[in-house]
C-alpha cells in the first residue's frame, strides 16, 4: 500500500516556493532557475565559521589525553575536517609533537635494496610540521614477521633520530632482542640531548623477573644513562649531555649499576630485572642517596635483590629520602620489601603502593587460574625458597615495627595474600577485637587503624579478610581505636560475588549508628564478563547513595583504578 503525503491546500507548488526564495517570477524557466541557484552565495557550515582561537583550543583539548596514539590520530583527523581546520592545524606546532615509530610496518622495495617504514615517513612529516616545538618520541622496535628487516630498519630509524635529538623532550624505547637493544644504546652513546626530561627504556616483559639472567656477550652492560662507553670513565662532559633529565624509567635493561652517574632525578622507576641484573642493596642506597635531595617518586618492582643484606648493626642508619612522597614497591618475596623498609626512611611519604609481583604476573599468565601449589610455580628457581606467596610478615612489620603507615594518605595493595601464619608480634597484641575475629581479618583491620591519615584506599584482587576488615567497627573506642574515615575506595576483583557480599554488609553496617561513614567515591571493578551482573546488583538490590555519594562500576583490566591512587 502506497501512502501519499499531501501539502496543505493553501501551500504554493514546490517550483513556486523555490523561485520565490530566489526572488524570481513564478513563470521563470527551469534553466534560468538553475543558473540563478548557482550564483547564490554558499552558506558556510557553522564549523567553518569558528574563530581560529576556538579551533586551537579544541586542538589543545584533543591532544591532552594520556594515550599517545589517540593524540596522533586526533592530529591527523583534525587536519582533514576542512580547509580552515587544516590551515589552523598546520600552524599549530604542538599538535604534531607526538611521534611514534614502530617496526611492524616495514617492507622492502627494489628487490630488498631499500627498506620503507610507513611510521617513519609519518614521523618525518610530524617533525617538520612541529617546527621547533619539543618532541615526544616513542620507539617500539619489536620482533615482527619481517624480522629480516629489523636490524636495517632500526639503523635507518636511529640515523634519522639523530637529526631531532636536540628537540626531544620525552624519549621512550621498547625492544625485545639484545641485538636491537645494543644497536640502539650504541647510537645513544655520548649524544647530547639538552632538552630531554623523561627517558624510558624497556626490554622484554614482566616475566623477566623470574629469570636468573639474560645471556649477554661479555662486553655488553648498558651505560647509556651516563652517555659513556664501557671503557670510559665518568667526566663532567658526559654528565652534561642530559642537563634537564629528571625522570628515568628502566624495565628489564641490564645496567652497570655500580657506575651509575645520574643525579637531580625527581622520578626513578626500576622494574622487572632478572635476578642477576638487580642492583645490590648497597648500590641501590648509593643511587637513591645521590638523588635524595630531589627524588619525589620512586618505583621498584621485581628489581630488589632477592637475598639483600640486613643492616649490619644499630649504628647503620637508614638512608633518608626527605622529599620522597610517592613510593611503589613490588616484590617476589615479602622479605625483599621488609629489607627495603629497614634500609630507607621517607618522612614526607604520602602515597604508597605495595604489590606481590609474583602473584600479579603469574595470575595474568595462567589462563586456567592461579594455583600456588602448581608444580610449574613451585619449581621456578626465581621463587625459591620463597614460594609461599604470602604478605603476612610484611604486613605485621608495617603494623608493629615500622611507622610508615601513620603518614600515608593514599594506599594501594595489589594481590596481597594473608595466610594465618602469625608471629610473636601478633600474639602479643592484646586488642580485644582480636578475640572476635580470625587472625587475617584482625591483622587487616590493624593495618587500617595504623593508617591514621588514610583517605584513599585501593585493593586489587583482595582476599576476603580485607573486605571484612573494611566493614569492622570498634564498639569501644577506649580499648580499640577506630579505623580512619575513608573518602575514596576502589575495589577490583575477578570475584563478583565477593564484591556483592561486601556491598550488602556495608549497607547493613551503615544502618547502625556507629557504622562506617558514607564514602565520597566508590569504584568497583570486575571482569568484563561479570560487569553486567555487578551493574544489576548495584542498580536493583542495593541503594548505592547510602554507601557513597558517587559510585562507578567498570570492567577490570588488571590495573589499579586511577581515581583512588
Amino acid at each position: 500500500m502506497q501512502t501519499t503525503v499531501l501539502a496543505p491546500n493553501n501551500a504554493p507548488p514546490a517550483a513556486a516556493q523555490y523561485t520565490e526564495a530566489l526572488g524570481l517570477p513564478n513563470n521563470t524557466p527551469f534553466n534560468v532557475i538553475n543558473r540563478a541557484s548557482k550564483l547564490q552565495p554558499v552558506r558556510k557550515s557553522p564549523i567553518n565559521t569558528l574563530p581560529d582561537e576556538i579551533i586551537l583550543h579544541i586542538f589543545k583539548l584533543g591532544v591532552s589525553c594520556r594515550d599517545s596514539q589517540q593524540r596522533i590520530d586526533f592530529a591527523v583527523s583534525a587536519s582533514q575536517v576542512c580547509r580552515t581546520w587544516r590551515d589552523v592545524a598546520f600552524s599549530c606546532s604542538s599538535l604534531w609533537a607526538d611521534i611514534t615509530i614502530t617496526t611492524d610496518n616495514m617492507y622492502n622495495i627494489d628487490e630488498g635494496r631499500a627498506i620503507v617504514n610507513t611510521s617513519l615517513r609519518r614521523a618525518k612529516e610530524f617533525a617538520s610540521r612541529s617546527r621547533v616545538f619539543p618532541l615526544s618520541v616513542r620507539l617500539k622496535l619489536l620482533v615482527t614477521p619481517n624480522f629480516v628487516y629489523l636490524q636495517t630498519g632500526t639503523v635507518i630509524i636511529m640515523d634519522w633520530l639523530r637529526l631531532v635529538f636536540p628537540r626531544i623532550k620525552y624519549l621512550s624505547i621498547h625492544c625485545d632482542t639484545l641485538l636491537i637493544a645494543r644497536l640502539v644504546t650504541n647510537r645513544l652513546q655520548k649524544v647530547p640531548m639538552e632538552n630531554l626530561e623523561t627517558y624510558k627504556m624497556k626490554f622484554g616483559t614482566e616475566v623477566l623477573s623470574f629469570y636468573h639472567s639474560i645471556i649477554l656477550p661479555p662486553h655488553v652492560r648498558f651505560l647509556f644513562l651516563a652517555g659513556q662507553n664501557e671503557e670510559q670513565t665518568q667526566t663532567a662532559e658526559n654528565l652534561d649531555l642530559l642537563p634537564k633529565l629528571t625522570r628515568v624509567s628502566l624495565s628489564g635493561f641490564p645496567v652497570s649499576w655500580s657506575r651509575w652517574s645520574l643525579t637531580r632525578l625527581t622520578s626513578l622507576s626500576i622494574k622487572f630485572m632478572t635476578l642477576h641484573d638487580r642492583p645490590s642493596m648497597d648500590v641501590l642506597k648509593y643511587i637513591l642517596a645521590s638523588n635524595g635531595e630531589t627524588l619525589e617518586m620512586l618505583e621498584i618492582q621485581g628489581a630488589i635483590q632477592r637475598f639483600g643484606r640486613l643492616p649490619c648493626n644499630a649504628d647503620e642508619l637508614p638512608t633518608n629520602l626527605p622529599r620522597l612522597t610517592d613510593l611503589t614497591l613490588g616484590y617476589l618475596s615479602q622479605w625483599e620489601a621488609i629489607i627495603f623498609f629497614l634500609h630507607f626512611e621517607a618522612p614526607a611519604l604520602k602515597h604508597l603502593k605495595l604489590c606481590d609481583v609474583s602473584r600479579s604476573i603469574l595470575t595474568q599468565h595462567f589462563k586456567d587460574g592461579f594455583d600456588s601449589n602448581s608444580l610449574i610455580i613451585q619449581n621456578m628457581p626465581a621463587l625459591q625458597p620463597f614460594n609461599e606467596f604470602s604478605s603476612t610478615i610484611l604486613l605485621e612489620h608495617l603494623v608493629y615495627v615500622c611507622s610508615l603507615l601513620e603518614q600515608v594518605e593514599t594506599l594501594a595493595l595489589e594481590n596481597f595474600s594473608l595466610p594465618p601464619l602469625v608471629s610473636d608480634l601478633f600474639r602479643q597484641d592484646d586488642d580485644p577485637l582480636k578475640k572476635l575475629h580470625e587472625a587475617p581479618v584482625f591483622l587487616a583491620y590493624r593495618m587500617l587503624q595504623k593508617c591514621s591519615r588514610l583517605q584513599r584506599l585501593a585493593l586489587i584482587d583482595p582476599e576476603q579478610c580485607f573486605l571484612d576488615a573494611l566493614n569492622m567497627y570498634s564498639n569501644d573506642p577506649e580499648t580499640s581505636s577506630p579505623a580512619p574515615v575513608l573518602t575514596h575506595l576502589c575495589l577490583a576483583s575477578s570475584d563478583c560475588e565477593r564484591l556483592k557480599l561486601f556491598l550488602e554488609r556495608r549497607a547493613e553496617n551503615l544502618a547502625k549508628e556507629n557504622g562506617p561513614r558514607i564514602l565520597d567515591y566508590l569504584e568497583l571493578a570486575t571482569a568484563k564478563k561479570d560487569l553486567h551482573v555487578l551493574e544489576d546488583i548495584v542498580s536493583q538490590h542495593i541503594d548505592m547513595s547510602c554507601i557513597a555519594k558517587s559510585s562507578l562500576a567498570v570492567g577490570w583490566h588488571g590495573s589499579c583504578p586511577s581515581k583512588c591512587t
